[in-house]
């Protein structure tokens, strides 16, 4: 399985270059036709058409110019067919004030070859209490 696991976290390391070049449909183009995303700010998208504007108006409008850095993470084989991905992410605005630090979970499916997000759950940690 350990040429499963590295196709996973290739399609990981790809994702994350779309994103950051501002590539939303690439980016919708990394889940399967029924994907589901759960955004880190609570929004729901079903299917590429949808997950697909929700990443434009979060890389253009939302976040513009932000980037995400995502460690490799690890893989946990579920099947021949399904993974779960899961991973420690930053999304680093432009200015580098403000850096978001949260963990992203993904249902991966294997679809003709390719490893597809079915279901991505990223989340964003809220900032630590102030010390007092």
């Amino acid at each position: 399985m350990k040429d499963e696991e590295q196709a996973i976290l290739k399609e990981a390391r790809a994702f994350a270059e779309c994103w950051n070049n501002g590539d939303a449909k690439s980016a919708a183009s990394f889940y399967t036709d029924d994907g589901i995303r759960v955004g880190a700010f609570g929004d729901v998208q079903h299917g590429r058409t949808e997950i697909a504007i929700a990443y434009n108006r979060l890389l253009h409008e939302t976040m513009p110019g932000a980037r995400v850095n995502q460690d490799e993470g690890t893989v946990r084989m579920l099947s021949h067919e399904l993974a779960i991905w899961q991973a420690a992410i930053e999304i680093v605005p432009p200015d580098n004030r403000g850096v978001l630090k949260g963990h992203v979970v993904q249902v991966m499916k294997k679809v003709e070859g390719r490893w597809l997000i079915l279901e991505a759950h990223p989340k964003i940690f809220p900032p630590p209490p102030a010390k007092r």
